[in-house]
């Protein structure tokens, strides 16, 4: 804490990229307190604007920010007070609420007297528009889990089957809803910062979809966006640079060969290179601008077909690698971390009989609570210890946070660290809802605003967008 402004002006000035790395990260982690250090003033102009800039910081208010900028003026007026204009123009105030602008505006006409304040109506896109958008700090990460549930259940009889969603607030160990989609079963599911995707799915009547949906956590709406050219379930659906990957699955009867990219910029679709051959069933991650499918089934079920193995699809070249798995697994989770891939529980082959085209699997799957990891070039290393799941669920909802892995069984979280010996149990559940529980599908991790900048994103309102500070 003592140093890294300094280190941090030094690399700056350098443009010594490792160093200004580092130094970076440890500044944007804990600008509050640092912005109040006695060796933020000795900043020179420059360096200070490249901090403030920056979307990194996690501070949870814009205030933070601008009394930042009072404390660096403040404390040199001499050589600092004419560049207050300037500072302040980092400041996003769009971003504060009502009270913090009664703050704001009545410290700036105590301390520059003739100061000028420019409002502006502004709704949620504008906000951002107009500020730059928010800083890391301003949200909030959740654990959205998508999950089969039922409302209105009377005598036994559903009348609404939906696809819900309930988010676990990895800050304030909480849990709420997200507005819920028709019912979708099998679809796939992912998180691109504060946008949730749901691709394709089956409906209750059998019919699969290729429809795409985006919630944004901003607006806190559901829009649909163009759809997949195959419909798709049972599929991999994976985010990497700017777009969205569906590969393989089911369409009926059919397991599917074939992959399509969302353009998320674009918001269009466009045919990629065929897998290998037709593959459902598995289990899916991106590491590193490859995307990796892990066993699964080559197959219908019922012929019995089981993928031992892992395709990689370059994303930069269009091509997929196999790599060979001595075992089978299916319906397992694949979390991307410590440059490698752990797989999560699911099911696996208990008997060491291999299985041939058109005969049918007997008995040779069933769940686990064993977990393995992938190297990145999809071989398995023992090296790496993994503690057995606590409890079996299939399929498991597991994500990453903070260099945890985390796994949501009902309404229970576990976590593990690598290097712990076994897994921790979250002392908070899920609140009863007015929606029964029947199953989680699916988890992601996404940001969500803070509660106290949801109203300024989601109604117009009048909006501090700029001060004119006149000469003292």
């Amino acid at each position: 804490m003592d140093s890294c402004l300094g280190i941090y002006a030094l690399a700056y000035a350098h443009n010594h990229q490792a160093l200004l790395r580092v130094a970076t990260h440890h500044i944007t982690l804990n600008f509050e307190s640092l912005s109040e250090h006695d060796a933020f003033p000795e900043l020179d102009l420059s360096t200070v604007i490249s901090i403030l800039s920056s979307d990194k910081l996690l501070v949870s208010s814009e205030l933070t920010v601008y009394h930042a900028v009072q404390h660096w003026v403040r404390s040199q007026p001499a050589t600092h007070f004419s560049l207050i204009k300037t500072l302040l123009g980092q400041v996003r105030l769009p971003l504060l609420t009502s009270e913090e602008i009664m703050t704001v505006q009545k410290d700036i006409l105590a301390e520059y007297g003739h100061a000028h304040l420019q409002w502006e109506q502004l709704d949620g896109a504008g906000r951002l528009l107009r500020s730059g958008g928010l800083r890391h700090g301003m949200y909030d990460d959740w654990i959205v889990s998508l999950g089969l549930f039922v409302s209105n259940m009377q005598g036994g009889v559903v009348e609404r089957l939906k696809t819900h969603f309930l988010g676990f607030n990895l800050q304030t160990e909480s849990w709420e809803e997200i507005p819920p989609l028709m019912y979708l079963d099998s679809s796939g599911f992912l998180s691109v910062g504060h946008k949730l995707y749901v691709s394709g799915g089956q409906r209750l009547n059998g019919s699969v979809l290729g429809n795409l949906h985006e919630f944004d956590a901003l607006t806190g709406q559901w829009v649909q966006l163009p759809s997949m050219s195959v419909p798709r379930r049972e599929h991999g659906f994976l985010a990497c640079k700017q777009k969205l990957y569906a590969l393989g699955g089911r369409s009926g009867r059919s397991v599917l060969d074939s992959a399509e990219s969302f353009d998320l910029v674009r918001e269009s679709w466009s045919p990629i290179a065929s897998l290998p051959f037709a593959v459902s069933h598995f289990a899916s991650a991106t590491l590193k601008n490859q995307l990796y499918l892990i066993g699964g089934f080559s197959h219908t079920r019922s012929s019995g077909l089981a993928h031992r193995g892992i395709l990689i699809y370059d994303t930069g070249l269009n091509v997929w690698n196999q790599v060979p798995l001595a075992f089978q697994c299916y319906k397992s989770t694949a979390v991307a971390m410590n440059n490698g891939i752990f797989v999560i529980g699911g099911l696996v082959e208990e008997s060491s009989c291999r299985e041939t085209p058109g005969t049918v699997i007997r008995a040779l799957i069933s769940g686990t609570h064993k977990c393995f990891f992938l190297s990145k070039d999809g071989t398995v290393s023992h090296d790496v210890f993994i503690p057995e799941l606590p409890i079996l669920v299939l399929p498991p909802c597991a994500v990453q946070w903070q260099r945890r892995i985390h796994v949501l069984v009902g309404n229970t979280i576990y976590q593990w660290k690598p290097g712990e010996r076994s897994w921790t149990r979250s002392r908070k559940n899920a609140p009863s809802t007015r929606v029964t529980f029947l199953t989680v599908i699916n988890g992601v991790t996404l940001r969500v605003p803070k509660k106290t900048l949801q109203p300024l994103l989601r109604e117009a309102s009048a909006a501090l967008t700029a001060v004119w500070v006149a000469d003292k």
